[in-house]
């Protein structure tokens, strides 16, 4: 008898939110507490399944809820999604149980129940440190929003802890830039995420760029804003191990480590993606698709799926490892991925000498990272090394 394949990570998708920030494209929809109930008890047919299917799941090492916004939910219905995880994890193996919060949505009995159920690191999105900036961004808290919440992360015993920030937005200049990321640092998280905005397809921020409503920074200041984070995070003691993230020794999201490596998980909800093995597959963005297939106990999910070949699969473990400070070792990657071609290795050899004399990677024994410059042209880099 095998032993079940190893799952690394669950991640759980809770779609509901107060409603679409102008720059957002990910899936969601408005929370309605029946709606919610509905949605939690498919949740938990498709868990059940999933089980069964991969029993390597109850030993996960790490648990992700995102969504959406989970905490959104009620707070008898937070307490029913950790029970039902809970409930078919080995409990004692995972090591990081991470929920995303938006500040409002967060108080003392939802943190104190998240961490009495297993949670132990919380994800804040406060995206920036001024009450007028948020509200462009059609945000739905302010600045104190975010400082009572993190009042309260502490209050409920979470030590591992950290921010989203979103640099680069039009209108803002640098010095309120910079005054943001001092922001941060003085509420002591644990981990802080930069991201660029970026323009993405349908969204309001989109429609007012292309009615020349608002102008995206050119790239100088883009990149300006970016390393002014850098500096400042680094000096606070924070390092950077992926492109966008940053944190204190020993703070590194492991969810997301695991996936940027390649390891196994199963994602359960409408619009969570999965990979196990060399399958890939991720539920269709459609809640009510997804309700009607559990509900009618069918337990087909409507996704998408995909056979990862090798060559795919070690084009992606190198494109996602060199965003991470630690590199790649493109032996270790060809191993993992069982690729065999020799001509596409050989090429792959070639194109890190050469971004290597081009002053974008760097090797340090057997493992090839992006160079400060390398860093700002990542996405240059990746298409470089695709096949």
């Amino acid at each position: 008898m095998t032993s079940p394949t190893a799952i690394d990570g669950l991640y759980v998708h809770v779609p509901f939110c107060a409603g679409k920030c102008d720059y957002c494209a990910f899936y969601s929809v408005p929370y309605r507490p029946e709606f919610a109930a509905e949605y939690l008890a498919a949740l938990e047919k498709e868990f059940l399944h999933a089980s069964s299917l991969h029993p390597g799941l109850a030993a996960a090492r790490t648990v992700y809820f995102g969504g959406g916004t989970p905490t959104i939910l009620a707070l008898p219905q937070i307490e029913s999604l950790l029970e039902m995880s809970r409930g078919r994890l080995d409990f004692p193996r995972v090591d990081e149980w991470t929920v995303e919060a938006n500040p409002g949505t967060v108080d003392g009995p939802k943190l104190k129940a998240l961490r009495a159920g297993g949670a132990n690191r919380i994800s804040l999105g406060a995206q920036f440190f001024d009450d007028a900036v948020l509200a462009s961004l059609g945000r739905r808290h302010n600045v104190a929003d975010i400082r009572q919440a993190r009042r309260e992360i502490g209050k409920a015993g979470f030590e591992n802890w950290g921010l989203d920030l979103i640099a680069c937005i039009p209108g803002v200049d640098l010095a309120l830039w910079k005054r943001t990321v001092r922001a941060a640092v003085a509420l002591e998280p644990r981990h802080v995420s930069v991201y660029a905005l970026t323009e993405e397809e349908g969204t309001k921020l989109q429609a007012r760029i292309v009615s020349h409503a608002v102008r995206p920074l050119d790239d100088d200041a883009q990149l300006a804003m970016l390393r002014a984070a850098e500096e400042t995070l680094e000096s606070a003691g924070y390092r950077r191990y992926e492109i966008s993230n940053y944190a204190k020794p020993g703070f590194e999201c492991q969810h997301n480590v695991a996936c940027w490596r390649g390891r196994n998980y199963v994602g359960l909800g409408c619009a969570a993606a999965s990979r196990v093995g060399n399958r890939r597959w991720t539920n269709k963005p459609d809640v009510d698709a997804y309700l009607a297939s559990l509900n009618a106990d069918s337990l087909q999910v409507p996704r998408d799926e995909e056979i990862l070949t090798p060559e795919l699969d070690a084009t992606e473990r190198i494109v996602f490892g060199l965003r991470m400070a630690e590199g790649v070792d493109l032996d270790l990657i060809v191993s993992e991925a069982k690729l065999r071609d020799a001509g596409t290795i050989e090429r792959w050899r070639r194109e890190f000498a050469r971004l290597g004399s081009e002053g974008l990677l760097r090797r340090t024994g057997d493992r090839w990272s992006l160079t400060p410059r390398g860093r700002e042209l990542a996405d240059h880099v990746a298409v470089e090394l695709m096949i």
